[in-house]
């Protein structure tokens, strides 16, 4: 009988200790990483099991080297590519299902800036948003010199103008002294003196020469495609990153992690961030092949749904326009916190985020 018990009692134990190190174990590195080159400075990485979301389109392609490959970072990843317009349900309610997700930084902010349940692990892109306009109109190219002279008495429609990419569009005639008005209607573009900013639902509708608006923002890849589909009769005359200011653009979109996993699992996030590092330069290298790269996000959207991608218009160039570039949260902080001021302002709700929003992750690496 007591020989009984102890085996029962070594069960349980047993028992436990799985439960208790599933989350995340040293013991398993992935077969296809050196495990002494995990990049954390700290041996392997945990084997984690972990869901990881993306909306379709630019942020999805921030994956796309790791979703080409499988790479599981010695753990379980589970990829998931996702409609935009449900990507916050991921972070959100009682039980989250994304241990690391990929949405705009306004929504990351809004929903998750106390950093109680999430932490900010780095920025992913840097804008893809860039100004059109009909060739048969002749308009200079938008600097910051010419901006106020080319823009006063025009009507300009934005795709999403009161989420983040209409917000940016203010942000940049705020700060360079244009008013502008939002109206609902060209007609409604009376005077000569403010910018008439108006709501573009459907990017579709940007037709040439049917088109009703002056210029027209819009993202990558729609804005390659309108400039192919319409033999060159709509151009590209303006650059919002640039029109932002500074060569690194704006952060548009960031990659978070659960702050539970993220504590658990240091050496996994590193391992990661640093793939997502390595993805800029697989994007960009001319051996990646615009198939290698759709099939890894089709691959991983639910069943039925296509990419925003394609062969078409999936060019170099419009993976450049993306600006695909993982930076740490540390080394992005200041930037992130300065555009969630001006955002706050124009927006006229709060945006900014506590300091514990943002993954330490010098101090999360030195504990591990």
């Amino acid at each position: 009988m007591k020989k009984f018990l102890a085996l029962a009692l070594s069960a349980l134990t047993l028992a436990f200790g799985a439960l208790f190190f599933a989350a995340c174990s040293p013991d398993d590195p992935d077969p296809g990483k050196d495990p002494d080159t995990d990049g954390s400075g700290t041996g392997t990485a945990e084997e984690a099991v972990a869901d990881v979301y993306a909306p379709d389109g630019a942020p999805a392609l921030a994956l796309a080297q790791l979703m080409s490959e499988e790479m599981q970072f010695g753990g379980e990843v589970t990829y998931n590519v996702v409609a935009a317009s449900t990507i916050q349900t991921y972070v959100t309610g009682e039980d989250p299902q994304a241990e690391l997700c990929i949405l705009p930084v306004n929504a990351a902010a809004q929903a998750l800036g106390k950093g109680d349940d999430y932490k900010m692990l780095g920025t992913v892109t840097h804008g893809n948003i860039f100004v059109l306009s009909a060739a048969s109109n002749n308009f200079e190219t938008l600097t910051a010199d010419n901006l106020g002279e080319q823009l006063l008495g025009k009507t300009v429609g934005c795709i999403q103008l009161q989420q983040v990419v209409g917000l940016t569009l203010r942000i940049v005639l705020e700060n360079n002294n244009i008013p502008y008005e939002i109206v609902e209607d060209v007609s409604q573009a009376t005077e000569d003196d403010v910018v008439y900013l108006l709501n573009i639902s459907d990017p579709a509708t940007m037709i040439v020469p049917t088109a009703e608006y002056d210029y027209m923002v819009a993202a990558e890849p729609v804005v390659s495609a309108k400039v192919t589909g319409t033999q060159g009769k709509l151009e590209v005359v303006g650059d919002l990153q640039a029109l932002y200011g500074g060569e690194n653009g704006w952060p548009q979109a960031v990659l978070v992690g659960k702050t539970s996993f993220v504590e658990e699992c240091p050496n996994f996030v590193e391992s990661f961030c640093e793939a997502l590092v390595d993805n800029a330069a697989w994007l960009a290298d001319e051996d990646t092949a615009a198939s290698t790269v759709i099939d890894a996000v089709a691959a991983h959207l639910p069943d039925g749904a296509t990419p925003t991608f394609s062969e078409k218009n999936l060019t170099k160039e419009v993976i450049a326009n993306c600006a695909i570039r993982f930076e740490y949260a540390a080394d992005c902080k200041a930037e992130v916190n300065a555009f969630l001021d001006v955002l706050s302002d124009v927006a006229g709700k709060d945006f900014t985020v506590n300091d514990s929003f943002y993954y330490d992750r010098a101090a999360e690496l030195t504990a591990a």
